[in-house]
């Protein structure tokens, strides 16, 4: 009997398996706490992978005016005037059909704005000129805009540039050309056609016919 109870008691616990896991616990728990307690370091470009690196912002250079808004004055007002001649003339045949005369000053509106600066700096006044008289050369070489083939081709940004150049002509025979009561409110900011008419009609509405 004394034999079977000797037999039947649980052997001891392994010390040995026991201290390992103890020691194992110990480590990973040391582990986790040097993990937690480290300082995190900030990303920098250098470990930031690339794909999550934001791509730089485009430049912006200055804004550049267009090949027409760089031409001699007296061919910027020849395309303006040009093109008031032409749309003039087809709304006129539009409204009242065909007329030999109507189509010829729509005619004329072209011819003018392809080659009549020069013309037209003999009849402008002093104060709408600047500089000389247009040469051939700049003549030759200024764009033709919405009256040339490339217009034609692409006549969406063709009539926005000959828009463009027609209201800072507007704006310019409005102020006379120089620095007047009108000068700083009429360029700041974009140019308008309502803004222009505004700024105009509120002078006049003063009594201010030629603004000193």
């Amino acid at each position: 009997g004394q034999w079977q109870r000797r037999r039947r008691r649980p052997p001891p616990p392994p010390t040995t398996l026991m201290a390992d896991i103890d020691l194992k616990a110990l480590a990973a728990e040391r582990e986790a706490r040097l993990r937690n307690s480290a300082p995190r370091q900030a990303p920098t470009s250098a470990n930031v992978p690339a794909r999550a690196r934001p791509a730089p912002a485009p430049a912006r250079g200055p804004s550049t005016a267009s090949a027409l808004a760089k031409c001699h004055r007296s061919v910027r007002m020849a395309h303006s005037i040009g093109l008031a001649l032409v749309a003039g003339a087809l709304l006129l045949l539009v409204l009242m059909g065909w007329s030999t005369a109507i189509a010829l000053v729509g005619i004329a509106g072209v011819g003018l704005a392809r080659g009549g600066g020069t013309l037209l700096h003999s009849v402008l006044p002093e104060m709408l000129r600047e500089g000389g008289v247009p040469t051939d050369a700049e003549i030759a070489a200024s764009p033709k805009g919405i009256f040339g083939l490339a217009g034609l081709r692409q006549p969406g940004p063709a009539l926005a540039e000959e828009w463009d150049v027609a209201l800072e002509n507007l704006a310019f025979a409005c102020t006379y050309g120089k620095r007047n009561c009108l000068t700083n409110d009429m360029y700041s900011g974009e140019l308008s056609l309502g803004k222009i008419c505004s700024l105009v009609y509120g002078k006049l509405s003063q009594g201010v016919v030629r603004c000193a």
